[in-house]
Parts: C-alpha cells; structure tokens; sequence
C-alpha cells in the first residue's frame, strides 16, 4: 500500500517484535494508480480510527491530489486527518459534494490550515454553508460538468432529483466516480459523466443512498451500472447494508468493501 509500511527489518536486527507504522500520505501516486483513502466513514476498516455517519476521502492520482468532503464531526475528522498522516496543508483543493452537516463540518479546521485552498461547492449550497460554516475565502460554486484540473472533473449539480455534485477522475483507462451521498442516484451521475464529460466511469466510490430501497430496485440498479460499463464499485456510507450486500452479490470480484482508514487503489 502507499500509506503504510513495516519496520520489520530494522526490527529484526534490533532483536524486537515486528510493529507496523504508517507512513506520511505521499501527495502522488507514482504507479499510475488512483488513490482512495477514506478518512471519515460509518463502517470500518483501520481500528485505530474512530467511525461516524458521513463520508470523507483523500484522492489521488499521478502527481495531483485533492481532499473530498469533511465528515460530520470536526473533531473526529481532524483526529483520522492526523492518524493518517494527511497534510491539508499541502493539498491545493477542497471538493465537497453536497451542503449536508456529515459532509463539511471539518471545512472550517481544513481552511485554517491551509487559507489559500481552493473549494468547488455545489453551486445550489453555496448560500447555505456561508451561513452556517466558515469556507475558505476561495471558494467556488460549479452547477454545470466542468474539467476542475489535472484528472479532476465535477458532474455539476444541476440534477432533478437533488443537487449534489460528483468527482470524476480521468485516467487513460476511464473514470473513477466518488459519490458523497449519490442522491442524485448513480445511474444518472454515471450517464452524465459519459454524456457531458465524454469520460467512460469504470468504478464508483461513496455513498449511493440506498438505505430504503428494495432489494429488487438495487439490483436493477446494479445490472443498469454495469451495462453503463461499471466493473468496479465500493458502496458505503449511506447505501445501507442490504443494498451494499446485494451489489457485493451482483459484482461478485469487482466489489470493494469501504471502512474508515481503506486505501482503494484502482489500476
């Protein structure tokens, strides 16, 4: 993995018990993969790190980087942030998907980190989160697809059924989706990534909001996201254990189980 590393050999030759460290986030990801850490989430992975509802990542690939949504909790968002070793400071952009309180309560520490890190909002939530949170003072609203920079795209959040927005990763192969909560639904996140962006999605990350909807419609949803060209998804956060089972079932090895402190890597 990219975050972690053994002292195993340096333990040995001391004589002592093999211990595992975690290594700083590297703000690359020289093996050409995308990078997916999941700082904030309901399930887990990492035991040293504490879960909450709400939904947080850390992105990479190739040389750039990019901090998606801030939990709902700042307190235990700021804790993952350090036990991971991530530094805000470093990273140049803030994308958060949409206004809800377990997606953007560590907004205020993160721009106190870091002053001149840029923020894509939802352009329907701008109004709300200024009233409510401190946002970094370069903030922008996107409502419409739009290339952000490097591999990072937004899906704009100009959908009928809720307004949030999606980040699309670029990459030679294809699209990487993360979704906050996917309320918009990740069909139609997935054809507009396709339609606006011109961008083919082969994995989708994050919540998918499924928490209420019959095992039936689920896996009607599965079969139209892989006939979409979706061979990889890691349904967490809000998508709910019944819904997150049943697209377990329908994508069989291309499933990827999420969790507080799981490292996605997507060759």
């Amino acid at each position: 993995m990219t975050y972690f590393y053994r002292l195993t050999c340096l333990l040995l030759l001391l004589g002592l018990s093999a211990l595992s460290a975690r290594e700083p986030i590297q703000m690359a990801s020289p093996d050409g993969a995308v990078h997916v850490t999941i700082i904030y989430d309901n399930y887990q992975f990492d035991q040293d790190l504490d879960t909450d509802w709400g939904f947080a990542c850390l992105v990479e690939y190739q040389d750039q980087v990019m901090l998606f949504d801030a939990g709902r909790k700042a307190g235990l968002y700021k804790e993952n942030v350090k036990l991971l070793q991530i530094k805000p400071e470093e990273i140049p952009a803030l994308f958060i998907s949409h206004e809800h309180g377990d997606h953007t309560a560590g907004i205020p520490w993160i721009a106190e980190l870091n002053p001149s890190i840029k923020c894509y909002l939802p352009a329907s939530s701008v109004k709300t989160l200024t009233s409510r949170i401190q946002l970094p003072s370069n903030s922008l609203g996107i409502s419409k697809p739009t290339h952000l920079y490097g591999p990072f795209y937004s899906t704009g959040d100009d959908f009928e059924s809720f307004k949030e927005q999606g980040l699309v990763i670029k990459t030679e192969k294809g699209g990487v989706l993360v979704t906050g909560c996917g309320h918009p639904g990740a069909v139609a996140m997935v054809k507009l990534a396709k339609e606006e962006l011109g961008i083919e999605v082969h994995t989708v990350i994050g919540g998918l909001h499924l928490m209420r909807t019959s095992g039936e419609t689920v896996g009607q949803i599965g079969e139209q996201l892989q006939k979409l060209g979706i061979k990889q998804i890691c349904p967490t956060h809000c998508t709910g254990d019944n819904s997150i089972a049943s697209l377990k079932a329908s994508f069989g090895e291309g499933y990827i189980s999420g969790g507080t402190g799981k490292e996605i890597i997507i060759q």
